[in-house]
């Protein structure tokens, strides 16, 4: 039941910001995870 409201929550979270903010808040998530995988296998 947990891993429904994660889920649940994440899609939300994904729709809305799709919705209202043209996917800014997705988009930074994945530039600085990027970032930090980038720092972390040393590839710089």
């Amino acid at each position: 039941m947990r891993y429904v409201v994660v889920i649940a929550s994440i899609t939300f979270f994904l729709i809305w910001d799709g919705l209202y903010n043209q996917g800014r808040y997705l988009d930074a998530t994945v530039r600085e995870m990027s970032r930090i995988v980038s720092y972390v296998t040393g590839a710089a």
